[in-house]
């Protein structure tokens, strides 16, 4: 059974508006999916790689302390 992983979180400190690749493919190898780590990340309020505030975008940047982060 393929399982459509709609969260739009990658984990809840980060922006809502924190995008990657896996968010957007229909997945029934859960475990794989869980080790794969995705590599093109973006925003979607800029669609970039970068957000509002100019800087760049990752999981590592895209917490609460950004001013530009939506929770």
């Amino acid at each position: 059974m393929s399982v459509i992983h709609a969260s739009r979180h990658i984990t809840q400190q980060h922006c809502l508006n924190l995008r990657h690749k896996g968010m957007y493919v229909i997945d029934s190898y859960e475990s794989e999916r869980e080790a794969i780590e995705p590599t093109a990340f973006w925003c979607a309020c800029t669609q970039k790689s970068f957000g509002p505030d100019g800087d760049p975008v990752r999981p590592a940047d895209c917490t609460g302390e950004r001013k530009c982060c939506e929770h």
